[in-house]
C-alpha cells in the first residue's frame, strides 16, 4: 500500500520535472545556468555526515521512479534540477553538479550531492566535474 506521504511527494516530483524540462528546451544554457544560481568551481567536497541522509535518499529515489514514469523520460539535468529544488525546500543541504563524460562526442552529466555523497545521478567515477550549484 501506498502511503500518502509518498502520493504527494511523486505529484510534487512530477510537477517538478516538467517544470524542469520545459526550462531546459526552452532556456538557452547562460539564462538556464542564471535560473540554477551562482556557478562555483568545482573542487572536491568532503563527505560530512548528514543526519537528513535517509529523507534526501527517498526524494531522490521518488524523483528517478516518477521520471522513469514520464512519457518524455527526463535525462540528469531535469531530474538533478528537481531533486535539488525537493531538498531545499526540505531545508536539506543539497549541491547540483554538472560535469563532462566525454569531449567527442561532447556529453555532459548532472547530479545531487548532500554531504559531499551523490544521491541522484548515479556514478560520477567517469565525470569531470566543472561547476557546483549550492
Amino acid at each position: 500500500m501506498t502511503r500518502p506521504s509518498t502520493i504527494a511527494l511523486a505529484l510534487e516530483a512530477a510537477a517538478r520535472l516538467t517544470t524542469a524540462q520545459i526550462l531546459v528546451a526552452v532556456c538557452s544554457g547562460p539564462r538556464l545556468m542564471r535560473l540554477l544560481g551562482p556557478v562555483e568551481r568545482s573542487d572536491t567536497a568532503t563527505e560530512d555526515a548528514c543526519p537528513r541522509w535517509p529523507a534526501a535518499r527517498r526524494v531522490a529515489r521518488v524523483v528517478d521512479r516518477v521520471g522513469n514514469l514520464l512519457p518524455w523520460h527526463p535525462v540528469c539535468l531535469p531530474r538533478a534540477m528537481t531533486t535539488r529544488a525537493m531538498l531545499r525546500r526540505r531545508a536539506i543541504p543539497c549541491e547540483l553538479h554538472l560535469g563532462v563524460t566525454s569531449t567527442a562526442p561532447l556529453a555532459a552529466h548532472a547530479w545531487v550531492t548532500v554531504g559531499g555523497r551523490v544521491v541522484q545521478g548515479g556514478s560520477v567515477e567517469h565525470v569531470t566535474p566543472l561547476a557546483t550549484l549550492r
